[in-house]
């Protein structure tokens, strides 16, 4: 599909409002008269695509950003300013680690805790969209990074990030380590805790869409390496990932599950994942297991990774760089089948039905009064 195609703006499903026209520069407009690939498109200049793609070869550290509207009960305004003040009381797990804000001032204890929460004015805020909706009060930001990673440069790091992308807005961040976090099941990786208010001081409410999370993971790596942490802002699909990570309650879930299993105590059922194992199943029995949607998606996206990454290594031979384009061509052959979490509970469940076929086949066979 060309890039300035638009797609059917009457079929079902979430869409912008806007149409974003992306227009592909000719060849003689772009460095040497060449396509370097997507990373020029967005802005990278050669130099850079070939930073971006050491650190992905090499496989650096990635960062993670995760990004939440805060809690609303059906429309109770109140109960959602309310959440605010409970989010607050967490990330500073009631007061006893110390929180910063947007002028970098320490806020400690629970009563600090108050005054700043009663300080964002929250419900002078616009709670309400035009169509009625309700709105988020505040965003709850999370950047982590892997276990080992200094976490005094990564709270740094996350304060610059802020200071840049956050003008205007006020927020509230806590560093949470496992040596430091009270919290009995502490993670292991360091990570930082930001709540952010939803609109700045001159009434202007921040959106968040995807396209902002890429350029926020691309400019915390930015900073992070800046301290001297080596760090990535890549995507799943360039780096030959399908599956998803575990994230929140179900992460959780299965870590007190591990611990219960080799303490011989019965586990806690996980609803979300025991309703997509139910899904899975009823599809395999009325045998709908042909691709999803987002299936073929992920297989277009590797098409295009495979493609970008050939033209890069043609690119970085053409300079004389065999030693990167040789490690990017291995890491293109390393590159994991595509899979999803649907076709590995579809694939566990053929599994377990052949085996009990087996086990009747062999029980039948041993019966001496057959």
């Amino acid at each position: 599909m060309p890039k300035h195609e638009v797609i059917d703006l009457d079929r079902p499903g979430r869409r912008s409002g806007i149409r974003r026209l992306k227009l592909r520069p000719s060849v003689d407009d772009r460095p040497n008269g060449k396509d370097v690939g997507r990373g020029w498109r967005n802005g990278r200049d050669w130099s850079a695509i070939k930073d971006h793609l050491h650190r992905t070869v090499q496989r650096a550290p990635e960062v993670v950003i995760n990004v939440k509207g805060s809690r609303r009960t059906k429309d109770d305004d109140h109960t959602a300013i309310e959440g605010v003040l409970r989010y607050m009381m967490y990330i500073s797990r009631n007061g006893r680690l110390a929180t910063v804000n947007e002028k970098d001032d320490r806020i400690e204890g629970r009563d600090s805790i108050r005054d700043t929460h009663a300080s964002w004015n929250l419900d002078m805020q616009r709670m309400r969209s035009g169509n009625g909706a309700g709105l988020h009060p505040s965003f709850n930001i999370i950047f982590s990074m892997p276990a080992k990673t200094d976490p005094t440069k990564m709270l740094g790091a996350v304060q610059a990030f802020a200071r840049d992308r956050f003008q205007g807005h006020q927020y509230l961040m806590a560093l949470h380590t496992h040596e430091t976090d009270p919290a009995d099941d502490a993670p292991e990786h360091p990570h930082v805790h930001l709540i952010l208010r939803a609109e700045d001081e001159n009434g202007q409410r921040i959106y968040i869409r995807k396209g902002d999370l890429r350029m926020w993971r691309d400019a915390f790596a930015v900073e992070l390496r800046a301290r001297g942490i080596e760090a990535n802002a890549s995507s799943r699909a360039e780096r030959g990932q399908s599956l998803k990570m575990r994230r929140g309650a179900e992460w959780h879930i299965d870590k007190r599950n591990q611990e219960k299993i080799f303490k011989g105590e019965a586990l806690e059922p996980a609803k979300a994942k025991a309703a997509r194992l139910r899904q899975a199943a009823q599809e395999l029995h009325e045998e709908k297991t042909g691709p999803k949607p987002w299936e073929l998606a992920m297989a277009a996206r590797r098409r295009d990774v495979l493609r970008e990454l050939t033209h890069n290594v043609m690119q970085l031979r053409e300079e004389g760089d065999s030693e990167l384009a040789d490690q990017v061509e291995r890491f293109m052959q390393d590159m994991p089948p595509l899979d999803t979490e649907r076709r590995r509970m579809q694939r566990a469940l053929v599994e377990q039905v052949q085996k009990r076929i087996q086990e009747r086949g062999q029980t039948r066979d041993d019966d001496p009064t057959r």
